[in-house]
């Protein structure tokens, strides 16, 4: 039994594992596909700004030095393993895993868990719209564009957020022609994305939203938008499309575990605890007043869900900093 079991390999999932081995306590970290979260699976070459002390890093470097890291610190991977229950037998918990080639099923005891699946629990919103379905990633993506498929092409850019924003601009240092559609008035990205977009000169159609994709023989050849307050539809010929507009989320096995779920989030407290004793959560899928999604944060509540699965676990009479440090 490990005292620790981290469900998720993200940043938040990473720094939780190594603030659990600088307490030296035994730790898993069981993700479904390959630890580095997102900064892996959907941003790999995005320039990451907002780590400190770092200016610009890319994020799957980012991850590599989260990933080496935990390792160095003696954190324990079972990757390639998707979880599919969560049991409590009495003493503690067991993590039911499947293994994602084999099928094969495993069943890890733990005397703790931390819940740190980030966009593991996201599925990217989709248009829903005529012509979506079936499209390759040839011709349509949800996530960060890859330079070598957008080089050269007409893209279009749907979302106002910053995910949308920075697809925009690596679209565009790509050399795609580049248009940004956004169905509100203004984006709400920051600031610094708004203004590198503005000195992309990045065409932008706000108010506008996409309502049908014109595709042939199985190529995407235009988009069709709708403008607020101007008639009819127009074409925009585009033959690679970005959709960046949020993701839905599906916390049922969640809830199966008991744990309180609030608006598609875990509720937890300020030191990470979740409704259910010895199960904790962080990252981009819990909520709590103030919360903010960012990269640091997701560190930051890493580090404070793995002192109080410490303090949970090995029940000291306090629980101090300086013990880190001995």
């Amino acid at each position: 039994m490990v005292e620790v079991l981290i469900i998720g390999g993200g940043p938040a999932g990473l720094t939780a594992g190594i603030y659990c081995r600088m307490r030296k306590l035994s730790v898993l970290v069981v993700d479904a596909g390959r630890v580095g979260g997102q900064l892996l699976s959907v941003y790999a070459d995005k320039p990451v700004h907002d780590w400190p002390g770092q200016a610009q890093v890319v994020a799957n470097e980012l991850a590599d030095q989260l990933v080496a890291h935990a390792r160095e610190s003696g954190v324990e991977f079972a990757e390639n393993e998707k979880v599919a229950d969560l049991r409590r037998p009495g003493a503690g918990f067991e993590v039911v895993t499947h293994d994602a080639l084999t099928r094969e099923e495993r069943v890890h005891p733990a005397a703790s868990v931390i819940i740190a699946i980030g966009a593991g629990a996201f599925e990217p919103r989709r248009l829903r719209v005529k012509g979506e379905d079936g499209l390759s990633e040839d011709f349509l993506t949800y996530r960060m564009p890859e330079p070598a498929r957008v080089a050269g092409r007409r893209v279009v850019v749907v979302g106002g957020g910053d995910s949308g924003l920075e697809s925009a601009q690596a679209a565009h240092r790509a050399g795609a022609s580049v248009t940004i559609v956004h169905t509100h008035a203004g984006f709400k990205g920051m600031e610094a994305n708004l203004d590198v977009l503005d000195q992309m000169n990045i065409p932008r159609l706000l108010g506008t939203k996409v309502t049908e994709l014109v595709v042939e023989d199985g190529a995407l050849k235009a988009v069709m938008v709708e403008t607020r307050g101007e008639p009819g539809t127009r074409r925009l010929d585009c033959d690679y499309l970005v959709v960046n507009i949020g993701a839905a989320v599906n916390l049922q096995a969640v809830q199966g575990w008991g744990v309180e779920v609030e608006g598609g989030h875990i509720q937890v407290d300020g030191g990470m605890q979740t409704s259910v004793p010895g199960i904790f959560a962080c990252g981009d899928i819990v909520t709590y007043e103030g919360k903010h999604k960012l990269l640091i944060t997701a560190s930051s509540e890493g580090a404070v869900a793995a002192n109080s699965a410490y303090g949970f676990v090995r029940k000291p009479a306090r629980v101090t900093m300086k013990d880190l440090y001995r």
